[in-house]
């Protein structure tokens, strides 16, 4: 079997934001966070790695942290396909005030969470839509490596969605929580070979 193109999807550490805000295109930062935690986390990291992370600063910000705690990769590159979901006029709104005010869209975008889209913004099946080429081109760019990916529920799920080639309803249901880390590893072979093996999903910081 061909050395595997081996993936550690580590979601950012908590946003500074207001609980129940929705910020998915919103470039917040991320909630400093305990140095032993951090050192926990970095010694479960590749050291030859690829760090990637996505534009929205709360990704660099986790993975300046997981330097600050001894971890450092080999190479670096940020990947635009990587952002969070975009919640259009939503961002920077609570949960809690739109279903206050009780607008229809917010109502009618429950009815099918995975494929409807918030005014504006879009589905999550349109995030997998835009996540599956770039998981494909890194592991064509990094095969064989190790690949440290600092990003976000979302597209940890569409990464994982490629992984168990989920439907986007199936997908939305994993667990991904602030700072868990899912292992997953991309094999290169033919037919004979499978093309993942998943080792872990929303593993929590201190496993």
């Amino acid at each position: 079997m061909s050395a595997p193109t081996r993936w550690h999807l580590l979601r950012h550490a908590p946003a500074a934001v207001a609980t129940g805000t929705i910020y998915g295109r919103t470039d917040v930062a991320a909630e400093d966070q305990d140095g032993d935690l951090l050192r926990g986390i970095a010694s479960r990291l590749p050291a030859n790695a690829v760090l990637v992370t996505t534009p929205l600063r709360r990704t660099s910000d986790t993975a300046q942290m997981l330097r600050g705690a001894g971890w450092a990769a080999d190479e670096e590159i940020v990947e635009e396909a990587f952002r969070e979901q975009d919640f259009g006029a939503w961002e920077g709104r609570t949960h809690a005030a739109l279903a206050d005010t009780g607008e229809e869209d917010y109502r009618a975008f429950w009815d099918d969470p995975a494929r409807n889209r918030p005014p504006g913004g879009e589905s999550f099946a349109d995030l997998m839509a835009r996540v599956a080429p770039a998981v494909a081109t890194l592991n064509d760019q990094f095969k064989g490596r190790e690949i440290v990916l600092v990003g976000h529920g979302g597209s940890i799920r569409a990464i994982l969605a490629v992984v168990l080639k989920l439907t986007p309803e199936v997908a939305l249901s994993l667990e991904v929580a602030p700072l868990s880390l899912s292992l997953a590893d991309h094999f290169p072979g033919g037919a004979a070979e499978p093309s993942w093996r998943l080792r872990g999903v929303n593993l929590p910081a201190g496993f």
